[in-house]
């Protein structure tokens, strides 16, 4: 869709309508017993409401009554007119509104939307994609698209194959609103939901410091680092390069935030189900434990890196619990570990575990050319030759001090507190935390996964995010203004420190932005898409685009048919799916010159059509006896198998 047609913003408001019946109304029900203030009941009962809508349809869509949603939802509406709210003239009471922390949060989401709002736009040239990395983007769509169709979803470039490996809770939200509102799929994804969960960021955060009452400060610090914190990378290279300073990216900022839409939620999530655990805390509420244990485990199906951060200070809280002898507060982690294996065990079963790389995080980082150090990795290999241990060390501990620093930028400040501020967050709150901080340095920075590799860096990005909590509770305490001159001078380096990354990729994105030049699709492609797309066949489509679709399965969502083999690299490889069969009769169908094994192998397949670059001809040159050209233009062409070779019957 295009954001300049009246559809785009008559849906768009449509959109608000079903969040609110879907999310806020199922929330605010759920929530209508506990004690919260105004606005951080508002916030909690969309987040709420959220994870409850993904796990009705993650429940219905299991037991295939997927139809119970509209029950779900006449439910709740009928609870909640029942309970008056109809007659409530307002959701929340706006108080005293403070303006620079309305600023830091528009402008945060303004940053962060530029990322990835322009994702799948129609235009006069073609299909725009801009600015993140396409091929997640185009994955998280076609994820949905399999949602919405289907349920356990397939993978999308090798239909009949489950989703393996792989976390999708956020498409099952999205994917969910969809179906059952028929909201327009690619619009909800990254037009409409990317405003949601943006603003969400912000209000989470401000709930989430009106419920500690920590004040104005910590509130403007937290919600400053979360839109804005950036990484010190580039002050590392300016210091041993003086050039290039921006050529390396970081391995996460706040701008980015939305880049990784299953880390989005997530996090939106984690910060929302925090929140509910300081209210829990006070009164170790039985009903509130057993919301607290549904968002908690929600976390592994929606980024299970940010669910692993979480489960490890769970365990420590029962053990805390279970010394104090409050055997009745063990529920909240027993229910949320079952419900975790709920989530976990049928996607995720055979991801494989981590193994050990030693410093390899920190030795591929100083090796970096942007830093120009390569003569020292070369000295510590001598070291090593030598078995000269100590120097060993020592150029590991500069290596891992180097990146720690590059990486965790002014997030570090973090690590400075004392009693007094450790002291303002309840020590149940410590607890939960802190095990996953530990426990995620050390995946991240020492292990690989046996699924994904080096994506282990996912748990530092955990860190990097949640540990804002504790930088600006340090920046809250330790800056004051007692010294007006000496407070700003403060305050004007940190945010000398912070800030340039995230500027620096908000204008690199409006520059591509400005000049239009990132079409995935142009509209030669388009219209054979389009022609694939009307075509009605339950048999597979073979694709050959090049290095596109190879990347990522795009022609899946926008074709709507079943790919045989498409987005080898970002999806099946990284998820450890063994598609090496598909890939042999793929290349066997493409490049054989034998007549009958490109037949047999068409049959064997259930391929009923290939959609290809006008480009590309097969090799079996007599196959044209069974394969038919129906539609060709000066890009693509799509060829229809014959119905006597492909043996089935094509719909």
């Amino acid at each position: 869709m295009n954001p300049l047609s009246f559809s785009f913003w008559l849906f768009f408001i449509y959109f608000i309508f079903a969040l609110f019946v879907a999310f806020y109304i199922p929330g605010n029900i759920i929530l209508k017993k506990i004690n919260l203030a105004s606005f951080p009941r508002f916030v909690l009962s969309c987040l709420t409401g959220m994870v409850l809508w993904s796990w009705q349809g993650y429940i219905f869509g299991y037991l295939g009554l997927r139809w119970l949603s509209y029950v779900y939802l006449f439910v709740f509406i009928v609870l909640w007119i029942k309970d008056g709210n109809l007659s409530k003239k307002n959701i929340f009471n706006f108080k005293k509104i403070d303006y620079l922390l309305l600023i830091i949060v528009l402008t945060g989401i303004l940053f962060q939307l530029t990322s990835v709002w322009f994702t799948g736009i129609q235009t006069k040239s073609g299909m725009f994609y801009c600015c993140g990395m396409w091929p997640d983007n185009v994955l998280n769509i076609a994820y949905t698209n399999q949602v919405v169709n289907h349920f356990p979803p397939y993978e999308p470039g090798y239909y009949g194959k489950l989703v393996s490996n792989y976390h999708y809770w956020d498409s099952l939200v999205m994917g969910e609103l969809v179906r059952v509102f028929e909201l327009p799929l690619a619009a909800t994804d990254y037009q409409y939901m990317t405003i949601f969960i943006s603003l969400f960021l912000g209000l989470v955060s401000i709930a989430f410091s009106k419920i500690l009452n920590l004040g104005k400060c910590f509130t403007r610090w937290l919600t400053l680092l979360l839109y804005f914190g950036g990484d010190l990378v580039w002050l590392l290279v300016l210091f041993l390069r003086g050039r290039d300073i921006f050529n390396m990216n970081p391995m996460e900022s706040g701008q980015q935030f939305l880049e990784n839409l299953p880390r989005a939620f997530s996090i939106v999530v984690l910060l929302g189900a925090l929140s509910l655990f300081m209210v829990w805390i006070k009164k170790k509420d039985f009903k509130l434990g057993v919301i607290l244990a549904l968002l908690f485990s929600a976390l592994i199906g929606f980024k299970i890196y940010v669910g692993l951060f979480i489960l490890p200070g769970l365990g420590l809280l029962a053990l805390y619990y279970l010394f104090k002898k409050e055997y009745k507060y063990l529920l909240l982690f027993i229910s949320t570990l079952i419900l975790s294996i709920i989530i976990y065990l049928p996607v995720n079963s055979g991801a494989g575990g981590f193994f050990y790389t030693g410093t390899w995080r920190f030795e591929n980082f100083i090796s970096q050319g942007f830093f120009g150090l390569q003569k020292l990795e070369l000295a510590r290999a001598t070291y090593i030759a030598q078995n000269n241990w100590k120097r060993v060390i020592e150029y590991e501990l500069f290596y891992a001090a180097l990146f720690i620093l590059g990486t965790f930028g002014t997030k570090l400040l973090g690590l400075i507190q004392n009693k007094k501020t450790l002291s303002l967050l309840p020590k149940d709150l410590h607890i939960l935390l802190i095990p996953g901080f530990i426990i995620s340095f050390i995946l991240g920075s020492f292990f690989w996964q046996t699924s994904g590799g080096p994506n282990t860096f996912n748990f530092l990005v955990s860190i990097f995010i949640v540990g804002s909590i504790y930088t600006a509770l340090s920046l809250s305490h330790f800056i004051n203004f007692k010294n007006k001159y000496l407070g700003i001078l403060m305050v004007s380096v940190f945010l000398i420190l912070t800030l340039p990354r995230s500027f620096e990729q908000i204008y690199k994105n409006i520059i591509s932005i400005s000049k239009n030049n990132n079409i995935l699709i142009d509209n030669l492609q388009l219209d054979g898409i389009n022609r694939l797309k009307n075509i009605k066949t339950n048999s597979l489509v073979l694709v050959n685009l090049g290095y596109d679709d190879i990347e990522s399965p795009y022609i899946s969502y926008y074709s709507n048919q079943r790919m045989f083999l498409s987005g080898q690299g970002d999806e099946l490889g990284s998820h450890n799916v063994d598609f090496s069969q598909r890939k042999k009769d793929w290349d066997l169908i493409l490049n054989s010159e034998n007549v009958s094994s490109v037949s047999a192998a068409l049959s064997r397949n259930s391929i009923g059509y290939l959609f290809l670059l006008k480009s590309i001809d097969l090799a079996a040159t007599d196959s044209a006896n069974f394969l038919q050209t129906i539609f060709e233009n000066k890009e693509v062409k799509i060829i229809k198998v014959s119905d006597n070779v492909l043996n089935i019957n094509s719909k």
